[in-house]
């Protein structure tokens, strides 16, 4: 068996019998270039580079979530990035969320939380959070209550129309566009313009 290893920019191209047969990240991998080199059958080959793939992929997970949470989406992004291999990505992030260090839920409402704090409307928190994991998307309508918005768009009138005369035309319009831009319901933002 002849095995080549052909290096790009970022990554190497590993070559078993003039076929191509996996792509690395270089930096990732320099350790394991001649444990690679070494191996004697195919069988073997692939049974070592899933083997240091998910010992990159721990490596990864483990620094990125001693930072922050993450969401399963990202990790997973992250890992593709790299070049990491599906199998190794699911065996590390079963991994992690039977330790109980990765929870979609849990990173979804920490993030429905914050976004609340920002000021931000169910929609545009909805939006954001399926850009990151479309399957939390519907969480938002159980997290955000009618009660948050209409006190989120009090304050937001309050504080935009402090200069201004609430009840002028102009600045009704005005705000509408304002707080349809940051993400809250029509009929709450014409309830709350119109007291």
């Amino acid at each position: 068996m002849d095995i080549e290893i052909i290096d790009n920019e970022r990554f190497s191209e590993v070559w078993v019998d003039g076929e191509r047969w996996k792509e690395v990240h270089r930096r990732l991998y320099k350790k394991h270039l001649k444990e690679i080199l070494r191996t004697q059958t195919k069988k073997e080959l692939s049974d070592l580079l899933l083997e240091i793939d998910v010992k990159i992929a721990r490596a990864i997970v483990y620094k990125a979530l001693a930072l922050r949470g993450h969401l399963k989406a990202e990790l997973k992004k992250k890992l593709g990035a790299v070049k990491i291999t599906p199998q190794a990505i699911e065996k590390i992030l079963a991994e992690c969320e039977a330790l109980g260090y990765l929870d979609d839920t849990r990173e979804g409402k920490l993030f429905i939380q914050r976004e609340k704090r920002r000021g931000l409307g169910p929609q545009i928190i909805a939006y954001k959070l399926k850009q990151k994991a479309p399957e939390l998307a519907d969480m938002v309508s159980l997290e955000v209550s009618e009660k948050e918005q209409i006190a989120q768009i009090k304050k937001w009138i309050e504080k935009k129309t402090k200069r201004s005369d609430p009840q002028d035309l102009k600045v009704k319009q005005r705000l509408y566009r304002f707080l349809r831009g940051k993400g809250f319901d029509d009929s709450l933002i014409r309830r709350a313009i119109a007291d």
